[in-house]
């Protein structure tokens, strides 16, 4: 049996809270919108390098012909 390590997700939440807070202190609101875009179309792009290729279309299966 493995062991589990708690979450401590209120705590998680306000220290990234925190430091985005000081990283966005002093820019101007067109600032903060390019940095959450730009790390959309990040997270968009790696989203789909990591997503699995297409499966192959499904072959049609025919009745047998006597």
């Amino acid at each position: 049996m493995s062991k589990t390590k708690p979450i401590r997700a209120v705590e998680m939440v306000r220290r990234i809270r925190d430091e985005l807070a000081r990283e966005h202190a002093g820019k101007s609101e067109a600032e903060i919108i390019a940095f959450y875009s730009k790390a959309g179309n990040a997270a968009r792009e790696a989203a789909k390098r990591s997503a699995p290729a297409s499966p192959p279309p499904k072959k049609r299966i025919e009745p047998t012909r006597r």
